[in-house]
């Protein structure tokens, strides 16, 4: 409740600094994945001048929590840009298990849309919530031009939102901008130019990818006069300070010149739209998303034991226990994240209490080292700390919930949680040059919507 209440007061503190002063004409949302509050605070004394210098001396900067079990999926960045938690938006993991297909699926797969430059075939209509973009479009109708630039495909597409002039990201194998037939007219002009001019100087081989993020930024803006007119328009990046799959902490000297490059093309971007915009006339919003917090080698190295809790293992072994009560079926449809799965129809078809297995399922997984709680899915969405992060559409019938230290992993132990952290550190910068109150407070779950538009 003291958490809420503080939210509450500096969302209404915030929204009066920007009803009195105005949105500027240019919005620049940037999503840094794996940038971390202890990070910036090391990196402090070594930082050249430039941007991350510039936020840490100048913006407003806060501490972004959130009230559910971090994944280091894109549940983050979607409750940053929509205000609400994971049980409202939909994307709990990157991937949900399909019951009708019986396998898992991609959130943003859709097989009716079409991929430029790729194959991927995305979108963003399993998400029932507006996003920043979102709002944006329906305060400023068709004048406010929104485009979003990223990394790979779902977070550029969370940036997007559901009705973007354009947005494109970084194909994987050729490093060229793609983009999907979902909304906007296409790949933008810009993307496509660049990629051009990219295929003619050979300039594919290990690329900078905060660079050229930035430098497509800066070509958008300029091509499609962003910021320019009284309508305020929105522009939504994302960048990457991510250099292992282990942890999101330095590690080394590879570590700190990742975070001087982004200091620097970050400066770049800063100082170009200033001087286009107008220094008052354009805010900058940073924030960092959790990807890996702390890895267990950290944890370990400190005291504490981490282990792997593997559902797809304790799945086979609950079908095998299910079979002894009820005869050779198949009795379990599969797992994925903290869900398992009953056969519904089997159990129907053969006059069987549902209820009654998943009880006996959620008693049976309790036996399990590492689970520190397991619910039938009707007790599991009467608490409040189970259900934040999980998306009702897309829960099983039995939820597993483990003890601290230990991770979730499914087949191949191929890992579903990939953070550590109880909670991991995650900054949030707004860089405004007018005369907008400061407000260094902790917030939970940051509503942009709040702070950019009300």
């Amino acid at each position: 409740m003291q958490t809420i209440r503080k939210l509450y007061i500096a969302v209404l503190l915030l929204t009066a600094a920007v009803c009195m002063y105005g949105t500027p004409r240019l919005t620049v949302v940037i999503a840094v994945d794996g940038l971390r509050s202890d990070n910036m605070e090391y990196m402090r004394n070594l930082w050249l001048p430039g941007g991350l210098r510039t936020l840490q001396d100048d913006a407003v900067e806060t501490q972004v929590k959130y009230d559910f079990n971090v994944q280091g999926d894109n549940e983050t960045l979607a409750t940053l840009l929509t205000g609400v938690q994971p049980s409202e938006h939909g994307l709990s993991h990157n991937q949900y298990f399909d019951r009708k297909e019986k396998q898992v699926r991609s959130f943003f797969e859709d097989k009716s849309e079409q991929g430029i430059g790729t194959k991927e075939q995305v979108s963003l209509r399993r998400m029932p919530v507006a996003t920043l973009s979102d709002r944006y479009r329906l305060r400023y109708d068709k004048y406010t031009k929104i485009y979003a630039v990223g990394l790979q495909a779902g977070p550029t597409l969370l940036l997007a939102g559901h009705n973007a002039n354009g947005f494109c990201w970084l194909d994987k194998k050729t490093r060229k901008w793609v983009t999907s037939t979902y909304c906007g007219a296409g790949l933008p002009a810009a993307a496509d130019a660049e990629n051009i001019s990219e295929q003619k100087s050979d300039n594919r081989n290990a690329p900078k990818i905060n660079s050229m993020v930035v430098d497509m930024a800066l070509r958008l803006q300029e091509q499609e006069q962003m910021g320019m007119d009284d309508t305020p328009d929105l522009l939504l990046l994302q960048m990457s300070v991510v250099s292992s799959l282990a942890t999101d902490r330095i590690q080394g000297k590879k570590d700190e010149d990742i975070h001087q490059g982004l200091n620097q093309y970050l400066g770049f971007l800063i100082e170009q739209l200033q001087k286009r915009v107008g220094r008052d006339k354009v805010q900058f919003v940073v924030a960092g998303i959790p990807r890996h917090g702390q890895s267990a080698e950290q944890l370990e190295r400190i005291g504490i034991a981490t282990h792997t809790f593997n559902l797809g293992r304790a799945t086979a072994l609950t079908s095998v226990y299910l079979m002894a009560l009820y005869g050779y079926e198949q009795w379990l449809e599969g797992s994925y994240g903290e869900s398992v799965f009953l056969n519904r129809k089997l159990i129907e078809e053969k006059g069987l209490d549902v209820h009654k297995i998943s009880r006996q399922v959620a008693d049976f997984l309790m036996d399990f080292d590492g689970v520190q709680a397991a619910y039938p899915r009707d007790d599991a969405l009467l608490v409040p700390a189970v259900t934040t992060g999980l998306a009702k559409a897309y829960i099983g019938d039995v939820v597993v919930s483990l003890l601290p230290g230990w991770r979730m992993a499914g087949d191949e132990d191929k890992e579903v949680d990939h953070v550590m952290d109880s909670q991991p550190d995650a900054p949030l910068y707004w860089l405004r040059y007018d005369e907008a109150v400061s407000l260094p407070m902790p917030m939970a779950g940051v509503d942009l919507v709040h702070l950019l538009l009300r």
